[in-house]
């Protein structure tokens, strides 16, 4: 999905939704995030089937049998979940306007594939996932759900995290395309947000000078920086032209740090009190996917109590 030249008309949110305490915290978050706004949500939940109810029985009376517990297994399971997506948009409608959507795949195989399948050709500004057993480093080899989501899924993903959410942004961006995707993708969400801090966060290298800039939209172009630097910032000012934000609530922050990007971003995150973090998946290398040890694994490692935003 390309956000440098596709308006998002309403957020339109696919939720890997079931009833468990990490998505009552996806609910939350958007009741908090969206509040006295319209989203279109998708509520999507993937059944997997019992191996004992999928292979046909070469005796007539077992095989008969066998197709109506398949039935009675299928028609119980989707009543279970319906009633649950029903309970998640009645909580969600007490802040938010919701136009809602239910969908339920049956699968015999790894849920996050029928996930990505079924994402295929779709348009959602976001999938939103909990925790749902990820780990640290080691997860990238275990196969979690969201690990997979991480790893293959062409679609930004909001993993929601942590509790006691409040509407402080904090969006790290490189200087490269990467950077301008993200950039574009959270003036976008930022249209359909009534209160919102954000910060834009840049790290510079440390070559044995500290460096602190911080300002607004305003003076961004004029910020004392290297002239590549510069002209990168210099293509950000005109992405927030005909927008209708509060620019006094964004403010832009560029630094150095002899510890590296990752250290210098938990720090701003703790100083600052963010809830949601925004980082692209790629760096300005342009590399495809999470590599081990780059600065968006790290950060979705460690970020184990707030809200991350992963743009593609």
């Amino acid at each position: 999905m390309d956000f440098g030249t596709t308006k998002i008309i309403l957020p339109h949110f696919l939720i890997c939704y079931e009833e468990s305490p990490s998505c009552k915290k996806i609910l939350d978050y958007l009741r908090i995030l969206f509040e006295g706004f319209q989203i279109e949500i998708t509520f999507f939940h993937v059944i997997t089937i019992p191996q004992a109810l999928l292979f046909p029985q070469r005796d007539y009376l077992k095989e008969v049998k066998r197709e109506e517990e398949f039935e009675k297994f299928c028609e119980e399971a989707k009543l279970k979940i319906q009633e649950c997506f029903e309970k998640a948009v009645k909580y969600l409608s007490q802040r938010v306007e919701v136009i809602p959507h239910f969908t339920v795949n049956f699968t015999d195989r790894d849920r996050a594939t029928s996930i990505l399948q079924f994402l295929e050709n779709k348009n959602f500004t976001a999938v939103l996932t909990g925790k749902r057993g990820l780990g640290r480093l080691a997860s990238l080899w275990t196969g979690s759900l969201t690990q997979k989501l991480i790893l293959y899924s062409d679609k930004p993903l909001w993993i929601i995290r942590g509790k006691d959410f409040n509407p402080r942004l904090l969006c790290a961006i490189d200087c490269g395309e990467s950077g301008l995707r993200v950039i574009r993708y959270v003036i976008e969400i930022l249209s359909f947000l009534k209160n919102y801090e954000v910060t834009f966060l840049h790290v510079l290298p440390f070559f044995g000078k500290s460096f602190l800039w911080e300002g607004s939209l305003k003076d961004l172009c004029n910020a004392p920086l290297p002239e590549e630097k510069l002209q990168f910032f210099k293509k950000v000012e005109p992405l927030f032209q005909g927008k209708e934000l509060n620019l006094e609530k964004i403010c832009f922050k560029i630094t150095t740090s002899f510890l590296g990007p990752v250290y210098k971003i938990l720090k701003e995150v703790k100083k600052g009190e963010y809830k949601t973090i925004i980082f692209g998946k790629r760096g300005e290398g342009g590399f495809k996917g999470l590599l081990l040890g780059s600065v968006a694994t790290k950060l979705v490692n460690t970020l184990e109590d707030r809200a991350i935003w992963l743009i593609p």
